[in-house]
């Protein structure tokens, strides 16, 4: 790697470390739902809550909150009274004398009315406002204008925080960051008298309000991430295509450099065959265990004994696996736990069933497998979990002790090789159970 390289994911991984931590929120329902930018949802929601006649046990004591917090605000010239609750009618979808439909009406008998239209990430339709200022009437509610004093008109344009203003001048524009601030002022000072699912309901709403249309913590932390990655995209580039060059070199020759490992270290002696597997035999051990390399994703750890001719059931040599074969083995899988070994430092050993082997053969090892591991003196090893499974009836486990190491390749390998020690060595009461196991059932093929 050149040093400019080098300094780029150096100032990479700095930027990247400065970044506070942020935890993502919970979903609401309608982000789960998928529904969370759909503007007939939010409208549906709220005037849900607003209206006195819903069975949300919050009667007009919401509806009451929202309009006495309008009638304080500066522009809209708007009075209301709470005595005129019990005259105070909310209707959606409100056909107008034009053929218009805002979104709701809220009225008091002849005194006022208010329009509501509302945005969440739609624009104003053409004419959308002046048309429903222009309207006569509203037929579908049986209230006509000219019965209600022109101090009673008022319209109300809701949409989020810097949206175009209405094209209308008599609406007045409030923001939908504004009603949730309102909506949480009214839970705060609820006390619990409401129910405790509407409570519920109307958080989650607010929720729903506060994340779609504000910068979280956590949504600005993962734009600074998505920024930092076009900043040094090249620079990952590279390194990734390094790695991945790495990575294929290392599934080719994984069991030539292991067992240079053991060499070093004086825990085995190993030997090659005639196909060019590496043979390892254990001091004091006669047992061979042969490591297959050179399969970009089924890398393969079997015993000598472990491999047979189903004709006459006697023990071959491992080579391309046949329908003519029966064979077991622990597999490291380098493509499908890569990302697991780089993310979270973690090797994993599986024990394998070839795939000309029958469904009898794997439930009877497994069951049998099972009851001997329950029997062993020293217990099953920490590492190791039987999983139930026929095909794939144990694995285990090992940390990659990255840390101890300047190169994950050669800290893959540690973990390689104290993986097959306490497999092999430590525990060979479990390597016996395995034995044991694959030869009582072998008489299935007779």
């Amino acid at each position: 790697m050149s040093e400019s390289l080098k300094q780029r994911l150096a100032e990479f991984k700095n930027r990247l470390n400065r970044l506070p931590e942020a935890e993502e929120t919970p979903r609401t329902t309608l982000q789960i739902l998928g529904r969370s930018r759909i503007e007939q949802d939010w409208q549906r929601l709220l005037f849900y809550f607003l209206s006195p006649d819903e069975a949300h046990g919050l009667e007009s004591a919401l509806l009451e909150h929202l309009m006495t917090a309008l009638s304080e605000r500066e522009g809209l010239d708007f009075a209301f009274s709470r005595f005129d609750l019990d005259n105070t009618h909310v209707e959606l979808e409100v056909v107008t004398s034009n053929g218009r439909r805002p979104d709701a009406v809220f009225w008091s008998s002849e005194d006022w009315f208010l329009c509501w239209e509302l945005k969440v990430t739609a624009a104003e339709g053409t004419d959308q406002t002046p048309d429903y200022v222009a309207a006569d009437s509203f037929p579908s509610i049986d209230l006509h204008k000219d019965n209600v004093p022109c101090s009673g008109h008022r319209y109300l344009y809701l949409a989020p925080e810097g949206s175009p203003p209405p094209k209308a001048d008599e609406f007045h524009q409030v923001s939908w960051e504004w009603v949730s601030s309102e909506l949480q002022s009214f839970l705060s000072k609820s006390h619990g008298r409401y129910p405790a699912q509407t409570t519920a309901q109307l958080n989650d709403f607010i929720s729903t309000i506060q994340t779609e249309l504000t910068m979280t913590e956590y949504r600005e932390n993962q734009q600074e991430k998505a920024n930092l990655y076009f900043d040094y995209y090249d620079e990952i580039k590279e390194a990734q295509a390094a790695f991945d060059k790495q990575w294929d070199a290392f599934a080719e020759d994984w069991a030539v450099q292991l067992a240079q490992l053991f060499d070093e270290s004086g825990t085995g002696e190993t030997s090659t065959n005639s196909d060019n597997d590496v043979i390892l035999t254990f001091d004091g051990n006669r047992d061979q265990w042969i490591f297959r390399q050179g399969y970009p994703d089924w890398a393969g750890i079997t015993k000598e004994r472990w491999w047979r001719n189903k004709a006459d059931l006697s023990p071959i040599s491992p080579t391309a696996e046949a329908d003519d074969q029966i064979r077991l083995a622990f597999y490291h899988r380098l493509r499908q736990n890569r990302e697991r070994a780089i993310r979270d430092d973690t090797l994993e050993f599986q024990l394998w069933h070839g795939t000309s082997s029958t469904d009898e053969f794997e439930y009877a090892f497994r069951d049998a497998l099972a009851k001997k591991v329950d029997g062993l003196t020293r217990g099953c090893p920490q590492a190791v979990t039987l999983t139930g499974k026929r095909g794939n009836p144990l694995i285990a486990t090992y940390d990659i002790p990255v840390e101890e190491y300047d190169d994950f390749f050669q800290a893959y390998l540690a973990a390689l090789q104290d993986g097959l020690l306490d497999l092999a060595v430590e525990h060979s009461e479990l390597i016996d159970a395995i034995d044991q196991s694959f030869e009582e059932n072998l008489q299935i093929f007779e």
